[in-house]
């Protein structure tokens, strides 16, 4: 099971994973892109499109190995 929603760490939000993010991150990260979380105030603001580092192949990740303490399912977007 994808573990998907907000992942909390000492009651913070540290990070959100949706399905867009899992699904095209692997792609973009190819042309040094990458879809990332907004956050100000420790609320959620949305996504936007970053700039990163070029990945010379995609790289798969659907397992969530950051130490947290929960994730809540919930989309940000709509």
């Amino acid at each position: 099971m994808m573990k998907l929603g907000i992942v909390y760490k000492d009651n913070k939000i540290i990070n959100h994973r949706s399905l867009l993010k899992v699904l095209l991150n692997p792609f973009l990260r190819c042309i040094g892109l990458y879809i990332g979380t907004l956050y100000m105030d420790g609320q959620l603001k949305g996504i936007r499109l970053n700039r990163g580092t070029k990945t010379p192949k995609i790289i798969w990740s659907f397992n969530y190995d950051v130490d947290y303490d929960y994730i809540i399912k919930k989309r940000i977007l709509f």
